[in-house]
Order: structure tokens, then C-alpha cells, then sequence
């Protein structure tokens, strides 16, 4: 009777140490289970408006270098794109180096019409006075007059001719400054200078070329070339009028073909973005706007709107919010990895 008590206690014991160990498992294995599960955190990626945006604390635009500063107010003409390609000027040397030849000619053929006029004077006075002057000698007198005169004609007429075809090369305006040696010349022979020949796109008119114009080097980078005259040649690709302008040479190579913008209008009103604001994604050019303390919103910039050192935008560009101006590349890495890690989140 004893054993068959202490069995069934030891039983009891057995059965409530199973009930303990299993339920003890469970809740070791729940707190684990617990323990593993993903942490879900906030997106710092999302739309506003349909734009790209993201959510950056204090610390992390601290960490990130992120300065803002508001858009600069300015005033901006529309502009036209046109091609513009350096030339090569050994031809307009060519054409001054047979202008000043026929120059030296005429010059020489002119000074001796002068003396054999002058001879040719002294001898009919001699003549008419009756003195020791033969019309033999008189009639000699003449003949080298009107030599000489032939001569000058001649010299005359191959100046002119240089000048002409020079000018129906490159215009009189080039045609003067090379056959006078000018400092638009010089300094375009001295490699100082490039000239430039600058095709308007077919269709497109001008009442008046513009006296200025931006040369576009690099995708922000732009120097300023100045009016010459109108070209007296085009472009058979193009067929739109041309004009020759001069810039500095510093970056052009002949050959060379850049595109030309030239402004056309009265100036309009809007914002210079930096070219520290700006980021390239997928050939287009973005910039962040500061919509609140912590959010960032992606804007496209508008089109063929590249100055000087930043980027023309109308007014009321990303509702005329403040822009990134230092650290918007590392934002929008930020941007980009935020988005990764939610697609491989959204993976699991």
C-alpha cells in the first residue's frame, strides 16, 4: 500500500516536472521568436506632391553636411541653341598676306605715276619755253607717264580684287580688320582669340543678332563671345543665318562645334540655383527644396536652362522653398540607399 502511494507521488512529481519543462520551453521559445522579429522602421523615402522626398532628422543632416539658403532672385531673357564652330583663320592670313602684297604694289606703282607725271610736266614746260627739250624726248616723257599709270591701274584693280574676295569670304567687317592689322585680327592670329561661326536652327529669325552670347564648354561651364558681323556663309547642314562672334580662347579648339545660347526677348523674372545645389541623375539635373525642418523634396530642373556658375529657374520654382546648396549629392545617396533597403525589406 506504501509503494503503490510513494509510485503514484513519484508519478505526480514526474508528470508536474514534463507540465513545467514543456511550459518553460514555450515561453523560451515565444521570447525568442520575439526577440528575432524585424524591427519595423518608418521609411524615410516617400512623395510629395508626386516628387521624391525624404525625411532627414537633425543629426543626420549634420552628419551629411546639409546647408540651405534661399533661392537668388534674378532676371533671366529666353534663349535660342544654336551651333557654334570654331574656324580656322589660315585663310583670312592667306587673304591678308595677298591684300598686303597689292597694297605694296599699288603703293609702288603709285609713287612712280607720281614722279613720271611730275617728269612729264617738267619736260612740256621745258618744251613750251622752247628750251633744249625735243618733242622726241617730250613724246618719250609721255609714254613712261602713261605706263606708269597703266601700272597703278593694274595694281589698283588687283587690290581690289583681294579685298573682294576676301570680303565674300568673311565679310567686310573681317576683311578691314585683317587688311588694317587691328586688334580683333592680331589678337585672333596671336591665338588670344577664336572666331566662332554661329548657325541659328532652320526657321529661327533674328531682327538683330545679340552683342553677347553664352558658350557653352562643359555642362556648367560657359564663356561669352561678342558680335563681329553677320556671316557671309552657312552652314549647309543647317541653312539658318550665321553670324561670326569672337571669344576668349582659352578651352576652344578649331574644329570644334559647342553649343551657342543667344538670348532673345526681354528678361524675365526667377532664381539662380548654384552649381553646388545641383545633382545628375539620368541625364537630367535635379535640386533638393527644403519643404519643412526635416523633409527634402527632389525637383527636375527645367530644361536648356544652364547659366554662368548655376542654373536659371522661373519664378516660383518648388513654390519658392529654400534650397540645398551644400551636401545635396549626399542626400540623394541617402535617398537612394533608404529606397534600396525598403525594396530588399519588402523582398523578405
Amino acid at each position: 500500500m506504501k509503494t503503490r502511494a510513494l509510485m503514484a507521488a513519484i508519478a505526480l512529481v514526474l508528470i508536474a516536472l514534463v507540465a513545467w519543462g514543456f511550459m518553460q520551453g514555450r515561453k523560451e521559445r515565444a521570447t525568442e521568436a520575439e526577440r528575432e522579429k524585424p524591427v519595423v522602421v518608418p521609411s524615410r523615402v516617400s512623395r510629395v506632391d508626386g516628387l521624391p522626398a525624404i525625411t532627414l532628422d537633425a543629426a543626420g543632416q549634420k552628419n551629411s553636411g546639409i546647408a540651405v539658403m534661399p533661392q537668388q532672385a534674378t532676371a533671366h531673357s529666353q534663349e535660342i541653341q544654336a551651333i557654334g564652330t570654331v574656324l580656322l583663320i589660315q585663310d583670312l592670313s592667306s587673304l591678308r598676306t595677298g591684300i598686303v602684297a597689292a597694297q605694296s604694289q599699288v603703293a609702288a606703282a603709285s609713287a612712280a605715276s607720281q614722279a613720271s607725271q611730275a617728269e612729264y610736266q617738267r619736260l612740256l614746260l621745258l618744251h613750251r619755253e622752247e628750251q633744249d627739250v625735243s618733242s622726241k624726248t617730250l613724246q618719250a616723257g609721255e609714254a613712261s607717264r602713261r605706263a606708269d599709270m597703266a601700272t597703278l591701274q593694274a595694281a589698283q584693280a588687283a587690290l581690289a580684287a583681294a579685298q573682294q574676295n576676301a570680303s565674300q569670304q568673311w565679310g567686310p567687317v573681317l576683311t578691314r580688320a585683317a587688311a588694317e592689322n587691328s586688334t580683333l585680327y592680331t589678337r585672333l592670329v596671336n591665338q588670344q582669340d577664336v572666331l566662332l561661326q554661329v548657325v541659328l536652327p532652320a526657321g529661327a529669325d533674328l531682327a538683330q543678332p545679340p552683342s553677347q552670347v553664352r558658350v557653352q564648354l562643359r555642362r556648367d561651364t560657359f564663356v561669352t563671345a561678342r558680335l563681329v558681323a553677320a556671316a557671309t556663309r552657312t552652314d549647309a547642314r543647317l541653312q539658318g543665318a550665321s553670324f561670326f562672334y569672337v571669344a576668349p580662347a582659352t578651352g576652344l579648339l578649331p574644329g570644334s562645334s559647342l553649343t551657342v545660347f543667344l538670348p532673345v526677348g526681354a528678361a524675365k523674372p526667377g532664381s539662380m540655383i548654384p552649381t553646388s545645389a545641383i545633382v545628375w541623375w539620368q541625364g537630367s539635373a535635379w535640386v533638393y527644396s527644403r519643404r519643412r525642418a526635416d523633409l527634402f523634396v527632389r525637383h527636375e530642373l527645367p530644361a536648356d536652362q544652364a547659366v554662368q556658375d548655376g542654373w536659371f529657374v522661373p519664378a516660383g520654382f518648388a513654390g519658392g522653398e529654400p534650397v540645398v546648396v551644400t551636401g545635396a549629392q549626399l542626400l540623394f545617396s541617402e535617398e537612394l540607399r533608404a529606397q534600396i533597403s525598403v525594396g530588399e525589406d519588402a523582398g523578405k
